[in-house]
């Protein structure tokens, strides 16, 4: 007997769980300084992202956008933290399909007092399971895993927005970087002709106004050289958080390709992210999870029926032995209460869709128009630059030999680095809405673009 009992509280030890502290900090800290290269390059390697395709990392030369983009959807710590609560819905589908476990009940009572003299000790047992857990768990089940799809799919679509992003920021800092450099090659060009002018005033060769004009664009260059350069430094933090790199990790980047514009109209590309987008899928699984909590809850408005074994020996020896049954009468509360705030959720989820799609569907029919402006205002400017480019360069050789006056001369280059900064800016401004678009319509990455 003793032996029987023995070898039943092992086979339930062996079962549980044991517990081990965590420290935090100090592995918070190590975290920090994110996965070597090796673990990034097998990642890759490895990569299952939807809209993403596994790549062949190579640190010895310049990374690309889609290469930048596909490290921080392995590093990015905002990433890796959502991963766990992905690993938190899984737990819980596992949860979700385990049986209840049995109730055995045992008491012991002596008998005392006036008249027990002679009496035995009065003993009961019982065996009880709770049966209605059965007609519940395929609904549990369901919910849990459909709960789970939901979290997957949300993971999924915040990864891909990730990797938008950093493809969007590592242009940023690549634009911005060539925006600096017109700027203070323009600035260096004013420095070098400063003096000139200056001549020029004394002999009153140029007009005060004319020089105070000079000045004034000259300094207006300068904030401007000065707010890229703040700019490019606070890109450049942004990309390294964005990799989970410390900030100021140096990145050797490759020039980004020219993205291909999304093709198609709005409504082309709205009905194509609807089923497509992992967002509204996201919420689509969510959707079906409330479906089946409504459904656990109907389902728990009936009685509710434990069976099991009873035994028993009273006090004067008799024993008795026998079937053992629980019934919840669903009298007062029948679970209404659950059935009303499950219905209430569902509802609130169909009109968080709606509220998605209305929004979803805003969001590209703005970018696909702004997109279209974009283009026809680089095409304007892109022909602009060339006539002024083909200018300066003319200009440029007629000021060597004296042919043109410095004042001409000046006026015509500033003219270009104008023209010249505004064409970086357009080029960076179609990328963010070419890479929102993507991110919007959730097309796969094709091609070379980068």
């Amino acid at each position: 007997m003793r032996q029987t009992a023995l070898a039943l509280v092992l086979a339930i030890l062996s079962g549980c769980a044991a517990y081990h502290a965590k420290p935090l900090r100090a592995p918070a800290l190590a975290a920090l300084k994110g996965p070597p290269h090796r673990a990034l390059v097998a990642a890759a390697r490895a990569l299952k992202v939807p809209g993403l395709r596994p790549l062949a990392l190579d640190f010895r030369r310049p990374l690309t956008g889609k290469e930048l983009g596909v490290i921080a959807v392995i590093a990015n710590p905002a990433l890796r933290a959502l991963r766990a609560r992905e690993r938190i819905a899984r737990a819980q589908v596992f949860a979700a399909g385990l049986l209840p476990d049995p109730v055995i009940q045992f008491s012991a009572l002596k008998p005392y007092g006036v008249g027990a003299g002679g009496r035995t000790m009065a003993l009961s047992d019982g065996f009880l399971w709770d049966l209605s857990r059965l007609v519940t768990r395929s609904t549990d089940i369901r919910m849990a895993q459909e709960r789970a799809s939901a979290v997957r799919y949300q993971v999924a679509w915040r990864e891909w927005v990730a990797a938008n992003e950093t493809r969007l920021a590592a242009r940023q800092v690549y634009w911005l970087k060539a925006e600096w450099v017109i700027a203070h090659k323009a600035l260096a060009l004013w420095k070098g002709h400063e003096s000139l002018l200056r001549g020029d005033l004394r002999r009153h060769l140029i007009a005060r106004s004319r020089w105070l004009f000079f000045q004034a664009a000259q300094d207006a260059l300068r904030m401007k050289a000065a707010a890229l350069h703040r700019a490019l430094r606070a890109a450049r933090v942004a990309l390294a958080g964005q990799l989970g790199l410390a900030p100021a990790t140096p990145l050797a980047m490759a020039r980004p390709h020219r993205l291909r514009p999304v093709a198609g109209a709005p409504r082309a590309l709205f009905h194509h992210a609807v089923s497509r987008r992992l967002d509204l899928v996201a919420m689509v699984a969510a959707y079906h999870s409330a479906n089946a909590a409504l459904l656990r809850a109907v389902l728990d408005q009936y009685p509710r029926l434990s069976l099991g074994a009873a035994g028993a020996r009273n006090s004067s020896g008799v024993a008795e032995a026998g079937l053992q049954l629980s019934l919840v009468l669903p009298l007062f509360n029948a679970n209404r209460g659950a059935v009303a705030i499950a219905r209430s959720k569902r509802a609130a989820l169909f009109k968080d869709y709606v509220a998605r799609l209305a929004a979803a569907r805003s969001q590209i029919y703005r970018l696909a128009g702004a997109q279209a402006s974009l283009d026809r205002e680089l095409a304007r400017f892109k022909g602009r630059g060339l006539v002024l480019a083909h200018t300066a360069r003319a200009a440029q050789a007629a000021y060597r030999v004296h042919a043109l006056g410095l004042v001409s001369y000046l006026t015509l280059m500033q003219e270009l680095t104008t023209v010249e900064l505004k064409m970086t800016a357009l080029r960076l401004a179609r990328a963010a809405t070419t890479l929102a678009l993507i991110t919007a319509t959730a097309r796969p990455w094709s091609g070379k673009t980068a």
